[in-house]
């Protein structure tokens, strides 16, 4: 019995990227106090689902 090779594209999957996501903020975080963190995410981008809609993002693929 032969086994399949999995072919790995170039292309970033979307688990990927947010993987890579999670690593960034893991590591800006790591040493910074409670006030910091809530300084820093107050900074940062919204991830919230409407924006994502709004990208194009979780839309339906139906015609």
């Amino acid at each position: 019995m032969k086994t399949k090779e999995i072919k790995k594209t170039e292309e970033i999957t979307l688990i990927e990227q947010l993987r890579e996501i999670r690593d960034k903020i893991s590591l800006d975080i790591k040493d910074l106090s409670i006030e910091q963190m809530k300084e820093y995410f107050s900074k940062q981008k919204t991830l919230h689902p409407s924006a994502w809609q709004k990208a194009g993002f979780g839309t339906s693929m139906k015609d």
